[in-house]
């Protein structure tokens, strides 16, 4: 019997779909970008955002064997500026999910921000990547929530080809 198995391909389509509904909010509400926040170390929305796309970004550089952008360095004021990093993160690993002899159980070592120095397979390096944004997306909808923003979004992986009955 074959498990079920989300593919590589599925999961950046989910991470595509929850960052398009947020990139078209924000651009919709570019005061979201300065509602205050205490998730992560970000201090506004748009440093969060930041941060979301930072991570795939400097994933999909080392998986790549890349030089890895500087943090700091990723804009965050607009919704464009924001989702263009988004962008370049998912033309590297679709370049690289389509190269047939790259190696996704090759171990790699490399440093986080927040958890020192590590070693992953390629595999899950490219997973976490994709699954980080989404668990943050997650966070920042309850926070603009609270913040009396109403973003009407379909978040779930559920909604990805379910059809009403």
């Amino acid at each position: 019997m074959n498990a079920p198995a989300l593919t590589a391909e599925e999961l950046i389509a989910w991470n595509e779909a929850t960052s398009q509904q947020w990139r078209t909010f924000v651009a919709e509400n570019p005061t979201v970008l300065e509602v205050k926040c205490d998730i992560y170390k970000a201090e506004t929305v748009g440093q969060l955002l930041q941060h979301i796309v930072a991570a795939e970004l400097r994933y999909a550089e080392r998986l790549a064997e890349f030089p890895v952008s500087d943090y700091a360095q990723i804009p965050y004021a607009t919704a464009e500026e924001i989702y263009a990093t988004h962008d370049r993160a998912l033309t590297i690993l679709r370049a690289l999910l389509a190269d047939p002899i790259y190696d996704w159980s090759t171990q790699l070592e490399f440093a986080t921000l927040t958890a020192g120095r590590r070693r992953s397979s390629r595999r899950t390096i490219l997973f976490h990547a994709m699954l980080h944004g989404v668990r943050h997306y997650a966070q920042l909808t309850t926070l603009v929530r609270q913040a009396g923003f109403a973003p009407k979004m379909a978040l779930d992986y559920l909604l990805m080809d379910s059809q009403p009955a």
